[in-house]
């Protein structure tokens, strides 16, 4: 492009800013923070996908949690009752195509389906004894009522006959229709997720590919008890009540809801600006386990067969812990508990006492936003809820016993430090909207998309994101003047009639692509 110096000469430019400000560093996910049990899997997964490991390894966390989900739960303090479950919310965040989210996530959730699909080849037999034995009930019921219209019927009614016929249908047992059990739903409505959750009392895992929809969704003033909803659910223990006639009471006395989902970049740093302009109650921070890792640069073409053994390993652990009973596996129950817990042991005790302290005392009070706060004081139920998974996937893959150990909790803690550079990364990422666009026009003036100088009919026509109307393109380019980017002049303008457009200078210290630079 050649710039128009007859236009620029005589002005001096300044120093150009900063448009955008880079990502924040997060690192790559530390092979030696991964479960022994899962690790050959996950490396085989992130090898054969060339994708980074996180978004495999953060959908095998939440699945887990969500299978134990409000089966048991972890006590993290030695006296105290307070109670954590092991639920969890997750995100895996990066751009569509480029780092293969779907995919990543869909190799474990796979594992969930099948878990799934097995527990419905067990309810259809389980249905076929059902309808058998409720035909015999229904049967016996019919023959003992014809037992009883006979003698009712009599001149004199024989009380004893009668004591006995009761006796009989109080005896009758009847066939329990069997419910089956569900691993993950897509449904969000309130009536559909009570209903599930009395039929899978450990609570359920909701799957959304793209989350961002569902939080868009929940912003909306007609779905705002679903929102409160699914907030309760994330504690684990909430309850819920619903009677609508037609249907009937629907009573669930405990709700459990994990969640897991993709979110496009864009798409989180709009809601994430809208959150922050007044919206905020605690969910984003409840996304403990969002992740944005950097995109993999040194990207080769890999044909193997996959892992089959490593990946039987650990369905054979998610399959143990579908149906473990956790008391016989170093949970403790007294007479009024709702569950069975753990507790740490008395070195993981230590552990978690020393981390908690920190966390108090010194990121909690130093932290400057607030937003990032709040975030973190969730953590103080994250890393009893990763200790717990931890140490179960360890039971059901034969290598733990007992209370929760120090290894579990030393894994906790370190996925914590590793789960806190992700969660700088996203909200350090809000940008607002005219900035972003400012953004997209400055690759684009440096691409040499634009005439020198131009006009903001010249940049809204072309249908740029962010940039589709005059007021953004107007927006992006105050930005780009304040940062020395761009510089306005403007006609005097007439008595009559709209003002005359601004016509953009661009500055000439930007280096620009010719379009013969793009297709050499």
């Amino acid at each position: 492009m050649t710039l128009n110096f007859e236009q620029t000469s005589g002005y001096q430019w300044e120093e150009l800013g900063t448009i955008e400000q880079p990502l924040k560093w997060v690192p790559v996910l530390p092979l030696a923070i991964i479960p022994d049990a899962l690790k050959t899997w996950l490396e085989d997964v992130s090898n054969r996908m060339q994708t980074p490991a996180d978004f495999a390894a953060i959908t095998a966390l939440v699945i887990t949690g969500s299978i134990i989900g409000a089966g048991c739960a972890i006590r993290p303090k030695q006296k105290d009752n307070w109670e954590v479950f092991p639920n969890l919310w997750g995100a895996c965040i990066g751009r569509p195509s480029v780092v293969l989210k779907s995919p990543s996530m869909k190799e474990p959730m796979g594992m969930l389906e099948r878990l799934q699909a097995e527990a419905g080849k067990a309810f259809d037999e389980a249905k076929k004894d059902f309808d058998f034995d409720n035909e015999v009930s229904q049967s016996v019921r019919k023959s003992l009522k014809a037992e009883l219209d006979k003698a009712t019927k009599k001149t004199v009614i024989d009380k004893t006959e009668i004591e006995v016929l009761r006796g009989n249908f109080k005896e009758l047992d009847e066939a329990q229709e069997p419910t089956r059990r569900l691993f993950k739903t897509n449904e969000t409505s309130i009536q559909s997720q009570t209903v599930l959750q009395v039929q899978n009392p450990r609570g359920i895992l909701t799957f959304r590919d793209e989350l961002t929809g569902l939080l868009v969704r929940w912003d909306r003033e007609d779905a705002q008890d679903e929102r409160a909803y699914f907030l309760e659910g994330w504690n684990g223990n909430g309850s819920y009540t619903d009677f609508k006639i037609g249907r009937g009471l629907t009573e669930a006395s405990n709700i459990c809801i994990s969640l897991l989902g993709g979110i496009q970049p864009d798409r989180l740093n709009r809601y994430m600006m809208q959150t922050m302009n007044g919206g905020n109650d605690g969910l984003m921070q409840r996304l403990q386990l969002a992740v944005w890792p950097d995109e993999p640069r040194n990207w080769c073409n890999v044909d193997i067969y996959p892992n089959s053994e490593a990946k039987s390993r650990v369905y054979a652990i998610l399959k143990t812990l579908a149906n473990i009973d956790f008391l016989r596996n170093g949970a403790v129950q007294d007479e009024d508990d709702d569950c069975p817990y753990y507790r740490f042991s008395s070195e993981a005790q230590g552990i978690f006492n020393d981390w908690l302290t920190r966390l108090q005392l010194e990121k909690l009070i130093n932290e400057e936003n607030s937003y990032m706060a709040e975030h973190l004081g969730k953590y103080r139920s994250l890393m009893p809820s990763l200790a717990l998974i931890f140490h179960l996937i360890d039971i059901a893959d034969g290598t733990g016993s007992g209370q929760v150990s120090s290894k579990a909790a030393s894994l906790a803690v370190q996925w914590c430090d590793y789960l806190e550079a992700h969660a700088r990364r996203i909200y350090g990422m809000c940008m607002a909207p005219e900035r972003k666009a400012a953004a997209i026009l400055s690759k684009h003036i440096m691409k040499g998309d634009l005439a020198n100088p131009f006009t903001a009919h010249d940049v809204y026509h072309k249908g740029w994101q962010l940039l589709g109307n005059s007021e953004e393109v107007l927006a992006a380019c105050r930005v780009l003047e304040d940062e020395n980017w761009l510089r306005a002049e403007r006609k005097k303008p007439k008595l009559t009639g709209r003002p005359p457009a601004a016509i953009y200078f661009i500055n000439p210290k930007i280096i620009l692509k010719t379009p013969s630079q793009d297709t050499a």
